[in-house]
């Protein structure tokens, strides 16, 4: 007797249909699971901005001091403070002072000693961000005729308190650099604790001379 191989039957039309379905879907999981994530999420990510009013949490790492320069630092004994100075840099129409802490700021493009423009201009915290008291805690201790002394390396200049007020954050008048030699001092004033920020800033002038 003769047996002959049996020849595999060919798939039907049906058959083939199921297949080719399956391979679509398995190709649009894979797809799925292998795409970049959507940009939609990137969108709500919002760029950082400064707070309009400076408030208790507003305070960066301290950055680390220039050694290539000599010290500067601010003595005001009236105000119980002494400190060394860093640069308060420019951020858009005003300067970032966050990050001083414990340091007292020259705010960027104000006068510095012999500078033409006359006015140096510094800023410090009332508080740091855990509630201690900052470089100019007392400053409304200031009385008209008390001294400050700036150093700079071993130069030392004494100035004596002629003008003490209160101004608004967006006031420029006590930053103006018109050519008279002064020293200002600005901190934040009158905290308030429905805002739980300080609408007000604290500005105290000097001129030089003991």
């Amino acid at each position: 007797m003769v047996y002959r191989r049996r020849t595999k039957k060919a798939f039907s039309w049906w058959q083939s249909l199921l297949l080719l379905g399956g391979a679509i879907v398995i190709f649009f999981v894979w797809q799925s699971q292998t795409a970049p994530a959507s940009t939609a999420i990137d969108s709500l990510v919002e760029m950082p901005t400064l707070p309009d009013q400076l408030a208790r949490s507003d305070v960066l790492p301290t950055p680390t001091p220039n050694i290539s320069v000599p010290e500067r630092r601010i003595t005001f004994v009236a105000a119980k403070m002494t400190a060394p100075i860093t640069e308060a840099y420019r951020v858009g129409d005003s300067w970032e002072v966050r990050h001083l802490s414990g340091l007292v700021g020259h705010l960027a493009g104000t006068g510095w000693l012999d500078d033409p423009g006359g006015n140096i201009a510094l800023a410090a915290h009332v508080e740091d961000a855990d509630g201690n008291p900052g470089p100019f805690a007392f400053l409304s201790y200031a009385k008209v005729g008390d001294v400050i002394v700036l150093s700079e390396g071993q130069r030392v200049i004494a100035y004596h308190v002629v003008t003490i007020a209160r101004a608004a954050p967006g006031d420029i008048q006590f930053v103006v650099q018109d050519g008279r030699r002064r020293l200002t001092l600005i901190t934040c004033a009158d905290w308030d604790a429905k805002t739980a920020s300080y609408p007000k800033r604290l500005v105290v002038v000097a001129v030089p001379g003991a």
